[in-house]
């Protein structure tokens, strides 16, 4: 049968989080201790610092005060503006603040602040330790000694340094509100500065409004006599004019005159109506040809009351000769005077018509004679009115500036009056909301804060350290890392065992078997089918494992190598190392089991030092007693004599032999076998000591069956496993593809 390889799944790169767990899980205990170190140290040293207070005040800056005095005319400062307030938070950070409120406190007398006084600076400690080398004096300056009063000049900047150090001010976005903030070990001391700070403050301002006061009314009372003059001045040029003209006060004429020619001018328009109303009727009249008749066809003809009173008489009398003439012939009497009473009424209604039309004419010549005028009154009217409008504007023109000088005099006047009536007050452009009260709780250190910062900052420079030391490991951590950091075959893994009964001692004979260790057994199996195919072409029977170092897993994987052999062939389990034998421990056999000692120092019979594993069907040939001289007996010809008879029984023999870096013993059963299989301790022998492994067998002609790769996290070893199959192969499968190859 031909065996079947499973297709290569693509590997694309992707951020391997396993791994990063595992390096976390691998040093997890040095990351907690030095965690633990390094918070108990910051902890110690945070509770040694001493704490300081923080008192804050809170200062309203108004942007307009309420002035008894405005002088924005000769301190034009838009408080509005931004630069307003940096200019008020910068009067707070100045020095001059700075220096009321030490000299008032007296803060000089505070070892918190003059503690620097009369100590030499660093500079100065540096040229005292320059001073004692030989040689060096001459080149360097002279020492001044640092005065020690508290008057000093230098020992006010101290102060002053040490204050501003503790003193900081914090405006509130998008209010007029400022906070105060002093630092101070002293929670009372903290509180009165913060208050004296503010009312320095208050008091600079107050002096500083005072002074302007002062200013403004000496510079007032200068103006005040220039000013006097320019109104006399003006008054004296109105006067002047009025009387060289013969005029009085101008306001009541040119009221008076506005008026008549606003009412002209109205008249005019009504009166041009009504010629416009009147010569439209008498062009009907005109056109009507001047008939009653016709003259009944002008609508204010028609209408008008006479008119109609008339022609409702004339109905009237119709009606009546109607009326008659059905009783009464045309020569009665009544019908006789009925018709002459019709015929004076429609006489009575012509007379009507033409004298309303004779009227209509009349009036339309009057309202012509009345338009003309009342233009010709308007026009002189007019001539009037700019005669008195050309006075008007001179006159307005020397109003104008007596008006101008007036109100100049009488500002100034006034500013000059409020300045003098309250010389002695200002109002205050600022004051408190919250006075600074003296803090329970110190600002710093915060100690949970600092306590939880430095235990986090520990833990991450311990994470950095555990990836760091991780990636200077250089060990080979899966199975990957075989061919591309060693170049040699890999055969397969063991997973660890994490199975409780073989916590504190090493794996037996029973885990291969174990339904439980289903992952463990097929791992066994997969080295197996490796090791065979690699054999393929090849004779050999004797199969020989070792390691770089003890303590890797070189028996585990060589006794459950041979178990797993023992299924398909007749299989023999030698232990070839004779300083540490571990096989016989592991299927419980006793120490005094006859084993290879005996058969090549004694001349025992080999079929009485061989032990049988009915459960497993494997052979086992342990050491037996511990000989003085191991290396001698194993490069023997007996024992090469042993090996090739037992050869001629089993059809597959697995030596367990000793570590390569530990004593050369694996090199002469290597060189026996014609090749060497090589277990690596996952995560724990480095590239390093492989390579030299591989080098000394390299250097002995020993073929290098392929690496395995033992105690392999289980997790990665079930994914991998998924991964590339899909489910676990079982026993069945892999022997009959063996048996078909």
């Amino acid at each position: 049968m031909k065996i079947i390889e499973p297709n290569p799944v693509n590997d694309t790169p992707r951020v391997d989080f396993k791994r990063f767990v595992n390096v976390l899980a691998r040093y997890w205990f040095p990351i907690v201790l030095f965690v633990a170190i390094v918070t108990a140290a910051a902890t110690l040293f945070i509770l040694s610092i001493q704490p300081v207070y923080r008192a804050t005040a809170t200062l309203l800056i108004e942007s307009s005060a309420n002035k008894a005095v405005s002088i924005e005319e000769v301190y034009a400062l838009d408080t509005n503006k931004k630069e307003y307030y940096q200019t008020q938070f910068e009067i707070l950070r100045s020095d001059h603040i700075a220096e009321n409120v030490i000299e008032e406190l007296e803060l000089a007398k505070y070892p918190e602040f003059n503690s620097l006084v009369g100590k030499p600076s660093p500079r100065d400690r540096l040229l005292t330790l320059l001073r004692q080398i030989d040689g060096l004096e001459g080149f360097l300056p002279k020492p001044v000694q640092p005065s020690t009063e508290l008057n000093s000049e230098a020992a006010k900047r101290a102060v002053l340094k040490k204050f501003k150090s503790h003193f900081a001010i914090e405006p509130i976005r998008y209010t007029q509100l400022v906070r105060i903030h002093f630092d101070s070990a002293n929670p009372d001391l903290a509180a009165k500065v913060a208050n004296a700070v503010g009312n320095a403050y208050i008091e600079s301002n107050l002096e500083a409004r005072l002074l302007a006061t002062q200013t403004a009314s000496t510079w007032l009372t200068e103006r005040l006599a220039v000013l006097k003059d320019n109104l006399e001045v003006a008054e004296m040029a109105l006067t002047n004019f009025l009387k060289q003209e013969g005029l009085i006060e101008l306001s009541d004429i040119d009221e008076l005159a506005g008026t008549e020619l606003t009412n002209l001018t109205i008249r005019v328009s009504e009166a041009k109506e009504r010629r416009v109303a009147a010569e439209a009727i008498y062009s009907l009249l005109q056109t009507s040809g001047g008939s009653p008749a016709s003259l009944l066809s002008v609508p204010e003809i028609s209408n008008h009351p006479q008119v109609r009173d008339v022609k409702s008489a004339e109905i009237d009398a119709e009606r009546k000769v109607s009326e008659l003439a059905k009783r009464y012939g045309p020569k009665h009497d009544k019908m006789i005077q009925a018709r002459a009473q019709l015929d004076a009424v429609r006489a009575r209604a012509r007379s009507v018509i033409r004298e309303l039309a004779r009227g209509i004419e009349k009036e339309m010549n009057n309202a012509i004679k009345q338009e003309a005028a009342l233009v010709a009154e308007l026009e002189s009217k007019k001539g009037d009115y700019q005669n008195i409008t050309s006075k008007r504007t001179e006159y307005d023109a020397l109003k104008r500036d007596v008006d101008s000088n007036r109100q100049l005099y009488e500002m100034f006047l006034n500013r000059q009056k409020e300045t003098t009536a309250t010389s002695d007050f200002e109002s205050l452009n600022a004051r408190f909301t919250d006075i600074a009260k003296s803090p329970q709780d110190p600002f710093r250190p915060q100690t949970t804060k600092l306590i939880v910062i430095s235990a986090a900052f520990a833990l991450l420079i311990a994470i950095m350290g555990a990836f760091l030391a991780d990636a200077y490991r250089n060990t080979i951590e899966k199975p990957d890392d075989v061919e591309e950091k060693l170049g040699l075959q890999h055969l397969g893994f063991l997973p660890r065992v994490k199975t409780k009964r073989f916590k504190h001692t090493p794996i037996d004979h029973t885990l291969y078997l174990d339904p439980d260790a289903a992952l463990f057994s097929e791992s066994v199996r997969t080295i197996r089918t490796s090791i065979l195919l690699t054999l393929t072409n090849s004779n050999r029977k004797v199969l020989s494992v070792t390691s770089s170092l003890p303590s890797e897993g070189k028996t585990t994987v060589a006794l459950n190598l041979a178990q797993s052999l023992a299924n398909m062939e007749r299989t023999l389990l030698i232990d070839c190392d004779l300083r540490v034998p571990a096989i016989g421990q592991r299927y419980g056999l006793p120490r005094n089991q006859a084993g290879l000692t005996n058969i090549l120092v004694m001349g025992a019979p080999v079929n009485e030092c061989i032990y049988h594993d009915e459960a497993s069907s494997l052979d086992i040939l342990p050491a037996g007693l511990l000989p003085p001289n191991p290396q001698e007996l194993l490069g023997s010809p007996k024992f090469a004599a042993l090996l090739n008879q037992l050869k001629q029984s089993y059809d597959r023999i697995v030596l367990d032999t000793p570590p390569v870096q530990i004593v050369s013993d694996s090199l002469i059963l290597g060189k026996l076998a014609g090749g060497m299989i090589l277990v690596v301790k996952a995560e724990s022998t480095t590239e390093k000591q492989i390579n030299q492994t591989v080098g000394q067998l390299v250097r002995h002609d020993i073929t290098i069956d392929g690496v395995v790769l033992n105690q392999l996290s289980s997790k990665y070893a079930e994914e991998k496993y998924k991964l590339h199959y899909g489910y676990y192969n079982n026993n069945k499968r892999d022997d009959e593809t063996l048996e078909a190859s």
